[in-house]
């Protein structure tokens, strides 16, 4: 640590002193920046009061001279830090106030009203601290107010304007944002604009003020200025998403950009910069994982959060780049839209369910950058008058907003009863204020609300009750994970099937196996003069700890089907690691029209284990299904749909792993009628096909392939299951079978 002498501050203090003049000299202003500068360094309490005892008595002789209460109001600013509980910073204000009346001309007596009134209490954040910024006496109002007066004084006045720049950007209520603006757009035709400080400021301030284009400009002026300038490389990820699309072709540039300029500025990046690095983490991760973060290397934590981006990349099966622009692009809009109030949050304790604990934003905004905007977003309006008699059941507002997922249907509400800033979530509708026949005009929105609404006078309390549980687990997800789901105009309709089965390269084959609405293949069909219709699918393969192990990402094209046809079938391949998987499969023919299936498991067999693995079992017609070479003289056939006619024949295919060569394994297949209800209970199963074989093994891979013919089986729902017995192990594999009638 390092620690100044009292001679040596002295020497700090007193030099530049060059008297009294009515512009304050470079000189001077030179002056009192060393001198601030050296006593920050210093943490010598006793120094900084003797040097503080030596300028009051030069002071007293000198009492008309504006520097030395320049530098006592310097002296006791530090000391406020080094001695909160003492009444320092009232003193600092003393002074700095009496340089401004013996030189209003000057900037710095203003500049240290600032700094004195920005390091005060803040008042916004008591009991009465509305009231205090309604007057404009909150400590931002203040600070700003003498921040423009140093800069009306000098407006090239670099101090004034960062600091101006700082309270534009804090500040919540009425900031002055185009204020600042404008005067670090004059400050940058003069030399000292072209600072990197003012210039990250100037940044800052024009994306906040809805022009991303001039705020990139600067942030990369800043970059070139500074040396290895990690905060500048910062601002320009969190820029770039903002000047365009960020999907598909025309946002790969802008990916890329973003991506380049993150990376960049984790390697440069101190311990401030760092801490952006972690702010932007905080919404969207947990105290774990934060603490991950913070305890790695340099080095690791770049591999760490390419990760920790590119995973979620292929979870929400985006292009690379895509997720991490996402967020900042979600970032920019909460600062806009969703920003919390100065004032202090108290939580009900016992009351309400979830507590943030952010001091940025509101729960909407925390739930925006987690999964971005809803699908519905309803602004009740206010069920009763502004003005209430009981301040206890007052509230500024409601809102509910619904998230249509894949995996189901999100419902959140949001009530502001402390500020009409601060939206907090609620666990059901009941607890909104909203009139009731507001309610009922949009209930067919809020799957929840439509069923409180229906529900008699026996049925409403387990209602209520159900609907209560269903937004508790609804703000579980929408608070401890984060997505981005693809959403399509209209939803194309279909099934698919991803089934492991074969070998590619040592690792496991998986086959995603989509049938799709042929109305919607021949009308893109009608359209397109070659007659062929592209589809693009997308998959991602996540293993037990998140990780993606796999992607997909190709266009495949389909014929134009008959008008009898009502499903197009198509097939794609990719080889993954081995082991228990989750994937997650979308398919689309256009940006607008698509769809995404819900999050499945996958188990992905070994071709090289040890002992007995066993893969999916294929099924399909041989010359109607789509076909798969297993190898050049050998072909499986996999079906999309799982539906056949009685009478028909059936290829049934899969392979067993791991069986020692020379050994047999045994291949059982059966094909069980499904019951249901008292059939199930009276009729016990019933198998309406079955075979046993054992195959030789002959190498690392022992394929099954038999044909089952169906013949007069009753129309229903069965199962084909699959026994594989070898090396003392006994594995199955199920699938569904639908015989329809003929």
């Amino acid at each position: 640590m390092r620690t100044l002498g009292v001679a040596a501050l002295a020497i700090a203090a007193l030099a530049g002193h060059a008297g009294a003049a009515r512009a304050q000299a470079p000189a001077e202003r030179v002056a009192l920046t060393r001198l601030r500068d050296s006593i920050s360094f210093s943490h010598d309490t006793t120094a900084i009061l003797r040097l503080e005892r030596v300028m009051i008595e030069r002071a007293r002789a000198e009492r008309d001279d504006p520097m030395h209460h320049l530098r006592l109001g310097l002296i006791a600013l530090r000391l406020s830090e080094l001695r909160p509980g003492m009444p320092h910073l009232d003193d600092a204000l003393g002074e700095f106030e009496w340089a401004a009346e013996l030189r209003p001309e000057w900037p710095w007596p203003w500049y240290g009203i600032g700094l004195a009134e920005s390091r005060g209490t803040d008042r916004a954040a008591g009991f009465a601290g509305g009231l205090y910024t309604m007057l404009g006496l909150d400590r931002d109002r203040l600070a700003g107010s003498a921040f423009v007066r140093a800069l009306e004084v000098d407006p090239t006045f670099a101090n004034g304007l960062l600091e101006f720049a700082r309270i534009a950007l804090a500040q919540r209520i009425d900031a002055p944002v185009q204020p600042a603006l404008e005067a670090l757009r004059r400050a940058t035709a003069s030399p000292v604009g072209w600072d990197p400080a003012l210039l990250l400021a100037r940044g800052r301030l024009e994306r906040l003020g809805g022009d991303p284009d001039s705020a990139v400009l600067a942030f990369r002026r800043a970059q070139l200025l500074g040396r290895d300038n990690g905060l500048a490389w910062l601002e320009l990820a969190r820029t770039i998403p903002l000047t365009g699309p960020i999907s598909g072709d025309s946002g790969l540039l802008r990916r890329q950009q973003t991506w380049h300029a993150y990376r960049t500025g984790l390697r440069l990046a101190d311990a401030s910069v760092l801490a952006g690095y972690r702010r932007d983490l905080e919404p969207i991760t947990d105290p774990g994982v934060l603490a991950q973060f913070e305890r790695l290397s340099d080095s690791a934590r770049v591999d760490w959060l390419e990760r920790f981006w590119t995973d979620r990349d292929a979870l929400e099966l985006r292009e690379p780049g895509a997720r991490i622009a996402e967020h900042y692009r979600r970032w920019n809009l909460a600062v806009q839209s969703f920003r919390l109030p100065p004032f202090r949050r108290r939580y009900r304790w016992g009351i309400e369910v979830y507590q943030s604990g952010d001091t940025e934003f509101d729960d909407r905004g925390v739930v925006l950058l987690r999964h971005g905007e809803p699908t519905v977003r309803i602004e009740w309006p206010k069920a009763r008058q502004a003005v209430r008699l009981n301040p206890l059941t007052k509230s500024y507002g409601s809102e509910s907003w619904r998230y249509d997922r894949p995996d189901g249907t999100m419902t959140l509400h949001f009530i502001a009863r402390e500020d009409p800033q601060d939206y907090r979530l609620v666990p059901t509708p009941a607890e909104l204020d909203v009139a009731g026949d507001q309610l009922a005009l949009r209930a067919h929105e809020l799957p929840g609300l439509a069923r409180m609404l229906r529900a008699g006078d026996a049925s409403i309390g387990w209602v209520s009750e159900d609907v209560r549980r269903n937004g508790l687990a609804s703000m579980a997800i929408a608070t401890r994970s984060d997505s981005w789901e693809r959403g399509y105009r209209d939803v194309l309709s279909g099934r698919a099937q991803w089934l492991a089965a074969g070998v590619r390269d040592g690792k496991p084959l998986v086959h995603i196996v989509y049938a799709i609405d042929a109305d919607a293949v021949r009308a893109r069909g009608s359209a397109d003069s070659t007659g062929q219709v592209p589809a693009r699918i997308r998959a991602s393969f996540f293993d037990r700890n998140g990780r993606a192990v796999a992607t997909l990402d190709t266009v495949q094209y389909l014929g134009v089907p008959s008008d009898r046809a009502r499903l197009v079938a198509a097939r794609a391949e990719v080889p993954v690691a081995p082991g228990a998987l989750r994937v997650r499969v979308g398919v689309e023919l256009d940006p607008e029209l698509g769809m995404v299936f819900p999050v499945d498991s996958l188990i992905a067999p070994r071709p090289d284990a040890p002992r007995l693995q066993v893969s999916a079992v294929l099924l399909g017609q041989a010359g109607r299904s789509l076909p798969w070479s297993v190898t050049r003289a050998d072909t499986a056939w996999l079906d999309a749909g799982g539906v056949y006619a009685a009478g028909d024949t059936l290829t049934v295919y899969t392979e067993a792993y791991g069986v020692p060569a020379g050994e047999g394994a045994t291949f059982t297949v059966a094909l069980t009628r499904r019951r249901s209800g008292l059939a199930r209970l009276f009729g016990g199963r019933s198998t309406a096909v079955a075979l046993t074989e054992t195959v030789p093994t002959t190498g690392a891979v022992t394929p099954f392939r038999r044909t089952l013919a169906l013949g007069d089986l009753e129309p229903g729902d069965y199962a084909l299951e699959v026994t594989v017995e070898a090396d003392g192990r006994t594995i199955e594999r199920r699938r569904g079978v639908v015989i329809r009638e003929k």
